[in-house]
């Protein structure tokens, strides 16, 4: 189970929060005994019911876990690029400078769709920023790097959006390229468009 804290924009103070569901058993319902049910009572339309009921099931299980969480746009030349990376112990991030929001911007795993990005929020205990540690804050927007660290398992809370974001701890970013090919439009941080569908006080959701 994640971790949910909170961060104001100039990232000062976080707050320890943890969620429980908690379930309430319900009575048992007491059935009257009619006797025995002959086998020509039961209804010829059961069968079909099991069955559409399962493949209702199954339907709803495949949107939940859809892997596609970002609303980005992928070109079939950014789809090539993708799958002629390399693989390694790192990750890779596109950089969305939007103020006042927390967001650092998106990060995938190599050979991974940009429709499976998360949205991060840094935690630079380790290593600050590239455009922090040149004290440039917003200099690298729209840059592509290689990102060594982790994701903490938490979400972070940042005051200004109003939504949680994942926490992906930065140990090291390599430069891959300044300008990559756009994978959101020209409007996309001014309309705030990465918070498309994205409910105030939630998590990152999943699209279908």
């Amino acid at each position: 189970m994640f971790r949910r804290r909170f961060v104001t924009p100039r990232r000062v103070s976080f707050f320890g929060q943890s969620a429980r569901l908690a379930h309430k058993p319900q009575r048992p319902i007491a059935l009257a005994a009619a006797g025995p049910v002959h086998p020509d009572a039961v209804s010829p339309f059961r069968p079909f019911a099991v069955l559409l009921l399962a493949l209702l099931l199954l339907v709803a299980g495949c949107a939940t876990n859809s892997s596609q969480v970002a609303p980005l746009m992928e070109s079939p030349a950014i789809a090539q690029q993708i799958a002629a990376e390399p693989v390694g112990d790192f990750y890779i991030g596109r950089r969305v400078f939007a103020p006042p929001f927390a967001i650092w911007g998106y990060v995938r795993s190599p050979r991974q769709s940009w429709l499976t990005a998360k949205l991060v929020i840094l935690n630079e205990k380790f290593q600050f920023a590239p455009d922090r540690a040149r004290n440039q804050l917003g200099s690298d927007n729209g840059s592509e790097y290689r990102l060594y660290g982790y994701f903490s398992g938490d979400q972070i809370y940042d005051a200004s959006a109003g939504r949680f974001c994942t926490e992906f701890v930065l140990k090291r970013a390599e430069l891959v390229t300044a300008n990559p090919d756009p994978i959101w439009s020209a409007y996309f941080i001014r309309d705030r468009q990465m918070f498309q569908g994205w409910a105030r006080g939630g998590s990152q959701p999943m699209h279908p």
